[in-house]
């Protein structure tokens, strides 16, 4: 870094130190410092949307940028490449905290997302998550259960990773004999009693490479952060068909979806029929108070591999024909009809419904 790097580094210090102080106040999940024209914006995502705090000329930005890097401690001479790293903040009234940066040249300069540590606006426990009851006590029998395959499903930032560490926590206290290891890119948050590998999808350490140096490690209960390819899918199905509990998300609109994906991937049906445990799909919701919205709230529905499934799998079915039946089984609430609940509950409202779910 040049002499006049370093000091543009220096003199946004106080700059990068407010802004972060003031996310953390604000319950942010990331910051965004991305250049737009020719000024910087410094945007806030809270409840799931983005929101611009701040205008800033062009060359502040750049320096908050550099500041960051050098607070990672990235390549400040490398502003052609994107990079990672992990900038430790230490705040009054607030625990030492590490925030993951990200940094990648844009048209107009380096554009860099912050994000805060999981721990400040998320639940821990399955108590706290605000799932519906039925859905819990899915939760519940499968962290009980002897093996199988629960997929959780939805976009990103739907709550996966939050609902998935609460199960792990409460796995990990109720059973505390058990070998729960979790694979993950990156690692969200630490996890007492859980040995936890993050990996990297243009490392060395990928998801396949490390699941199966994992399954030498003697698990019991194995956490997959996402199913994202054939090979990937093929390894996870073995380890549940040999007896281990695995926790895995998929990108799917609903659990006839995350089925219709393995058979996609090449899974037999009748290993999915033996392995899935079953299949949560959720979203969040803003809630909704007075006029403004503050905070969000999951809403969920759960699909059991019950024989009519079974059968509609070994058929190999598509998405759509696998959502009706999910959608018939005895008590299975729907997505549409548990967010209609939070609606008529006053929890949240029909134009939140329609902006997360669509029609």
């Amino acid at each position: 870094m040049s002499p006049m790097d370093t000091q543009t580094a220096m003199d946004a210090r106080p700059i990068v130190e407010g802004i972060l102080a003031r996310a953390v106040a604000a319950q942010a999940s990331d910051v965004h410092v991305e250049p737009v024209g020719d000024s910087y914006e410094i945007r806030f995502r809270t409840d799931g949307l983005l929101k611009t705090i701040e205008t800033l000329p062009a060359d502040i930005g750049r320096g908050i940028v550099l500041r960051l890097m050098v607070m990672a401690q990235l390549l400040t001479y490398k502003m052609d490449i994107p990079q990672e790293g992990r900038v430790r903040l230490e705040l009054p009234d607030y625990a030492p905290m590490d925030l993951r940066l990200a940094v990648i040249p844009v048209t107009g300069g380096m554009r860099a997302v912050v994000r805060l540590p999981a721990e400040l606006v998320q639940p821990r426990t399955l108590e706290t998550l605000g799932l519906p009851q039925d859905i819990l006590q899915a939760l519940y029998s499968f962290a009980r259960a002897d093996a199988g395959m629960l997929l959780i499903t939805g976009p990103a930032g739907s709550g996966k990773t939050t609902t998935i560490y609460a199960l792990l926590e409460y796995i990990a206290q109720s059973s505390p004999g058990l070998s729960i290891i979790s694979i993950e890119d990156p690692v969200e948050r630490i996890l007492p009693r859980v040995t936890q590998v993050e990996v990297s999808a243009h490392g060395s350490m990928t998801y396949e490479r490390a699941l199966k140096s994992v399954m030498r490690q003697d698990p019991q209960v194995l956490m997959l952060g996402e199913i994202r390819d054939a090979a990937t899918a093929s390894i996870a199905v073995q380890a549940t068909l040999s007896g281990h509990r695995l926790i895995c998300t998929l990108h799917a609109g609903h659990p006839g979806g995350a089925i219709a994906r393995l058979i996609e991937m090449g899974i037999e049906p009748y290993q999915i029929t033996s392995c899935v445990f079953g299949v949560v799909n959720q979203r969040l919701l803003r809630r909704r108070d007075g006029a403004a919205y503050r905070g969000r709230v999951p809403v969920a529905e759960y699909g059991i591999v019950d024989p009519s499934v079974r059968e509609a799998i070994l058929k190999r079915a598509d998405g759509e024909t696998l959502k009706k039946i999910f959608g018939a089984q005895a008590g299975h609430v729907s997505i549409q009809a548990a967010a209609a609940a939070l609606v008529l509950a006053g929890v949240t409202d029909a134009a939140e419904v329609q902006r997360v779910l669509g029609n």
